[in-house]
This record gives C-alpha cells, sequence and structure tokens, in this order.
C-alpha cells in the first residue's frame, strides 16, 4: 500500500499494458490517422457541391445530410484520438500540436458547411415533411429536420454562420487554455505527513488526503491547493470572464436573450428549470444543515471546515481496493441490469478500453469518450479508494450509454448531454444499494459498514446535487453580471463564490478565507451550463435505480430503452418514457427527501454515539 509521504507516481511505461488503453482500435498508428486527415478533403468538396440544390428535391436533401454526417464522423474520430493521445500526457507537443490542427480542421469544416442549416431552414416545411414520409433514407434525420424548423429563429444566414464557426476554435482554446494551466502549469506543492515527510500534491492526491484522518493533514492540503490557484488567481479570473464573454457573444449573435436561454434551448428545456433547481435544493437547505451538525458531532469538533467535509465521519479499517476488485464490486452491483448489459460490461472491463492509473503530465480526473466506429473508452487516475470504485461504476455507465446510443444511425446516436449524466449515477446508485445490502446489521461490524456507506452516500448527494446546484447559481449569477455590461474581476467573483458558500452552508460550516478560489479551480466551468445536469441527472437517477430494484424486467426493459435512445428525440421525451419527468420540481424534491431519509437512517445507527439532537 502507498504511504502518504511517497505516493505511487509511475511513467506511463512503467503500467501494465492490460492498464492501459488501447487507442490503437481508433487508428493503428499516427500515420494512420494523417491519412484519414487527408481524406477528409474530398468527402468536404463533395457536401459542398450540394451548396444551392438542397430545395431541388429529397436525393439532393438526402446526398448532403449524408455527406454532412461522414464529415462530422470522421473528424470527430480524428479530434478524439489526438485529444486522447494528448490526455495521456498533456506536456507532450506532438499530440497537442495534433490536437490544434484536427480542431482547426474541424472548423473550417464547420465554415464550410455553413450553408446547410440556413439552406434547410428555408425550405418549406411541408414539402420536407412529405420527404420524410416517402422516403426512408431519410429516416435517420428525422429528428434533426424537425429540430432545424424549431431552431429557424436563431439560424443566421450563410455568410454569418461561417463567421461563427470561424471563431470556433478561439472558443475552444479558452477551455484547451485552462486544461493546460490545471494539469500542467499550476504546481500545487508538497505539505508534510504527520511524520514530518513532504508528500506532493497533486489532483488524485489532493482527492485522496482531503479524506486524511489528521485535520492538520487535510487542513493543509486544502490550503495549499486553493493557495496555488489563487497565486494565478486574476490569471485565471480574466480567462473565465473570456469565458463568459464569448457565451454571451455566441448567444446574442443567434438572438437569444440570454446565454442561458441559449444553453437549454439547445435541448428544447422550459426556461423555468434551471431556477427551479436552484430554489428547491436552497428550500431544503434545513435538512444539509442537519447533516453538517451531524458530521461535526460525530468528528467531535468545535466547528466544521470546508476540509472537514470530505473525511468519513464513520471510522472503517482503512481498505484498498485492487483495480481487479473494484471491478468485480461493480460486476456484482449492477446484475439487477440483466444479461445483455453484463455481457457488454464484460467486454469493457477487458479488452483495454479503461485507462486506469495516474502518471505524470495525465489529464486529471476522469472521464468516458470514444468514437462511433469502435467503443467507448474511460480515463481514470485510480488510486484505490472507496470513491474510485464508485467513480469506475459511473464512468461505466457513461460508456454504456454511448454503446447503446452507438447502435442507432449515427445522425442518431448523440444523446443529449442534459441526459449525459443519468445513466452513469444510476450505476452509482446500484453499488451503493448494494454494498449497504451486504451489511449484517445483527451485528456491531455490519451496521458500522452500513454507517459508512450511508455517510458515503450522503456526501455523494452533497457533492452531486447541493455542491454543483452551488456551482450552477454561481455560473449563472457571472453570466448575468456579464450581460448586464458589468466588469467580472478575480475579486468579484471570489466575492460571489464567497456569498454563495455562506448561502447555502450557513453557520454550520466555517469558510476559510482561501475557499473563495475554489471556483478557479472547477474545470467544468468552461463547458457553459453543464454542472445543473449533475444535480437534475442525480435526481432522475434515483428514481430510475429505484425502479430498476423494484420494478421487475417490464423497468429494465424501459431503462434498457432509454439507453438506446440515443439523440433520437428531446431529453425530456426520451426520459418520460422510462417513467421521469424533470419539467417538474418532483424528482429533484423525491431525491433531496431520500438524502433526509438515509440521514435519519445514519443518524439512528450512530446514536448510541452522540446526544440526541436530530
Amino acid at each position: 500500500m502507498e504511504t502518504d509521504s511517497q505516493p505511487h507516481r509511475r511513467s506511463r511505461a512503467e503500467i501494465p499494458e492490460q492498464d492501459r488503453w488501447k487507442l490503437e482500435d481508433i487508428f493503428p498508428a499516427d500515420e494512420a490517422w494523417e491519412a484519414s486527415l487527408t481524406a477528409v478533403g474530398p468527402l468536404l468538396e463533395q457536401l459542398l457541391g450540394c451548396r444551392g440544390h438542397l430545395a431541388e428535391s429529397k436525393d439532393h436533401l438526402q446526398q448532403a445530410l449524408r455527406l454532412s454526417s461522414q464529415v462530422q464522423l470522421e473528424l470527430t474520430e480524428l479530434l478524439t484520438y489526438a485529444r486522447m493521445r494528448r490526455d495521456e500526457d498533456n506536456a507532450c507537443a506532438r499530440y497537442q500540436e495534433m490536437t490544434d490542427r484536427i480542431t482547426a480542421a474541424y472548423y473550417q469544416a464547420e465554415a464550410a458547411s455553413a450553408f446547410l442549416m440556413p439552406e434547410i431552414a428555408g425550405l418549406p416545411q411541408d414539402q420536407v415533411l412529405g420527404w420524410l414520409a416517402a422516403d426512408p433514407g431519410l429516416a435517420p434525420y428525422w429528428h434533426f429536420l424537425l429540430d432545424v424548423f424549431r431552431t429557424r429563429p436563431h439560424i443566421l444566414p450563410e455568410a454569418e454562420e461561417a463567421l461563427l464557426a470561424g471563431f470556433g476554435p478561439i472558443d475552444e482554446s479558452i477551455g484547451d487554455i485552462f486544461a493546460m494551466l490545471d494539469n500542467v502549469d499550476i504546481k500545487l506543492g508538497s505539505i508534510e505527513d504527520p511524520q514530518g515527510q513532504a508528500i506532493e500534491l497533486t489532483h488524485a492526491t489532493f482527492a485522496r488526503l482531503r479524506e486524511h484522518p489528521d485535520r492538520r493533514v487535510r487542513a493543509a492540503a486544502f490550503a495549499r491547493t486553493h493557495e496555488a490557484y489563487a497565486g494565478v488567481g486574476r490569471t485565471l479570473g480574466a480567462l473565465y470572464a473570456t469565458r463568459i464573454k464569448a457565451d454571451l457573444m455566441a448567444a446574442r449573435a443567434r438572438y437569444f436573450p440570454s446565454s442561458l436561454a441559449a444553453a437549454l434551448f439547445r435541448n428544447n428545456l422550459p426556461e423555468n428549470l434551471y431556477a427551479v433547481l436552484i430554489e428547491t435544493v436552497q428550500a431544503n437547505r434545513t435538512v444539509l444543515g442537519r447533516y453538517l451538525d451531524l458530521r461535526r458531532r460525530c468528528l467531535d469538533l468545535e466547528d466544521l471546515h470546508f476540509h472537514d467535509a470530505y473525511v468519513p465521519i464513520v471510522s472503517q479499517p482503512e481498505r484498498s481496493y485492487s483495480f481487479a476488485e473494484a471491478c468485480d464490486l461493480v460486476r456484482q452491483a449492477l446484475r439487477p441490469l440483466g444479461g445483455r448489459y453484463l455481457a457488454d460490461l464484460e467486454r469493457h472491463l477487458d479488452s483495454r478500453w479503461i485507462d486506469v492509473y495516474e502518471t505524470p503530465g495525465k489529464t486529471s480526473g476522469a472521464y468516458s469518450w470514444g468514437t462511433y466506429k469502435t467503443h467507448p473508452y474511460i480515463l481514470m487516475n485510480y488510486n484505490g479508494t472507496l470513491s474510485d470504485v464508485f467513480t469506475l461504476a459511473h464512468e461505466l455507465g457513461h460508456s454504456l450509454h454511448t454503446w447503446y446510443s452507438n447502435q442507432r444511425p449515427y445522425p442518431e446516436s448523440h444523446y443529449p448531454i442534459f441526459l449525459a449524466e443519468i445513466a452513469s449515477t444510476v450505476n452509482e446508485n446500484l453499488l451503493m444499494h448494494f454494498l449497504l445490502q451486504r451489511c449484517d446489521i445483527t451485528t456491531a461490524a455490519g451496521r458500522q459498514e452500513k454507517a459508512f456507506l450511508l455517510n458515503h452516500f450522503l456526501e455523494e448527494f452533497r457533492q452531486t446535487v447541493f455542491r454543483q446546484t452551488l456551482f450552477a447559481e454561481f455560473e449563472w449569477q457571472a453570466h448575468r453580471r456579464a450581460e448586464e455590461g458589468e466588469a467580472l474581476s478575480s475579486d468579484w467573483l471570489c466575492s460571489l463564490y464567497g456569498d454563495l458558500l455562506q448561502k447555502l452552508y450557513g453557520p454550520e460550516i466555517v469558510p476559510d478565507d482561501y475557499m473563495k478560489w475554489e471556483w478557479a479551480r472547477i474545470p467544468h466551468f468552461y463547458q457553459v451550463f453543464y454542472v445543473y445536469q449533475y444535480a437534475t441527472g442525480f435526481a432522475a437517477a434515483v428514481a430510475l435505480s429505484s425502479r430498476i430494484r423494484d420494478g421487475g424486467q417490464p423497468a429494465v426493459d424501459r431503462y434498457m430503452e432509454f439507453l438506446g435512445a440515443g439523440g433520437s428525440d428531446y431529453p425530456l421525451d426520451i426520459l418520460s418514457r422510462a417513467g421521469v419527468d424533470l419539467s417538474t420540481q418532483a424528482p429533484i424534491q423525491a431525491a433531496l427527501d431520500q438524502f433526509a431519509v438515509s440521514l435519519a437512517e445514519m443518524a439512528r445507527l450512530i446514536e448510541g454515539r452522540l446526544e440526541d439532537g436530530n
């Protein structure tokens, strides 16, 4: 087992082959990537030949749509390979250069095909509906074409569409700059362990140390990490302000009243959904306060700080899970999803589709990504904690969602971003239920383990619903300030973030001054209005996982239909067919009610150690 002072940091070459993803499935070598990039040019020329001819016949329309899909497919394969190679080591200049080239090519292709949307939008809708009814070859484009007509008021003339597409690489570079700072240039420094030995801080070691039993270690890790970001805080403030200005420019160019309206429109979501989430979570702040007070008393502290918010409040023997053990737990937990799901899960675990361990320069965190022609991949920085086991289940949820969506024709394969966090959280909930069911509450050890797991669930809930909703409000208020013509300085962003911490966490937690810089280290702020979907996805996942456990095969069948729906419909419609209506606050409130129930259950399990006060 690795120690605090000597974290297990291996070079990529030292990682066993089976624990490194096999990107050769996409391109066997970089030379094949180069050849594929060259081949995109003729496809794009064919597409440009369709310009001005779409109204002539359904065959002309179908040819243009087919060529557009093919160009997008080939470019996505190229982009995915280059960026995932770069993610292996962000300091590698070769793959940074390849990523820059394909990103530029991607947006050049968008600019060249800018005629497509305005030309389709200019067609008589009744004529296009007639073509759809008459020609099965247009069936994969049904939803896309109907959405073009919905989008008509926000589609620009061809020259303006081309101009906006030309800004694409600039827009993309904002997030790339943050990723380079975050993963390569910002050095978190080091702290001392209880024995006085140095611990080098990385993203992965910080995630581990925030659960360290020694409060001094936790406090030092939190302080040093946030101070590292504060050290370049004005740069990060200027960078995030640029991100917001870019979002605002894109929204205004398409005649949206706000950046949020533009983001919600893409998924055909009601504009009040965002506000309802924030209001519902804030209205349940008292149950969060009860949880924080219980946490403080369990830790026997006079006051609670954020560096106390992640450490387990119920002790368990220190346990490190090998990656093989983590895979086995996930296999067992996901059995309710049935034989087909389990067979496809096995393929994901055994085929070198997962890049498991942290190495120098590797992109931090975890994600699932892949290509339509091959399969999904998972990037991890696995460190052996229980949280890492849940991360594996989470990313496998993403991957299996992609896997089933990719069984559809390519134009229908991309599931809406609004649904992206649901399948992943269903897997986490099923894993939690499996682990809880294994606890023997007739024994003291079993009750202790169950309380420990409930604490883990409550922490995941806090971080996914309460914390992400705080992020969502921060993002919304920052965008609104820019829309009102006010300046966005790092000082103002810190003040806003500090106020929101106080608003949500109240008197139950002491916000150390450095916590006002937490916004500066959140990568998802560079994906406009993404974070709220963690909270809505968690609420939907609570409902779906309950149905899967209790509803038998019909519920599993509806869930599998949800996974395979891809982008064939609007997200609320896809989700409603699975039995969840996120157009109302009911699923969000139901999830918050489950938080309260789990909190009460954990309190009962440990009440012998505490005075009654819940």
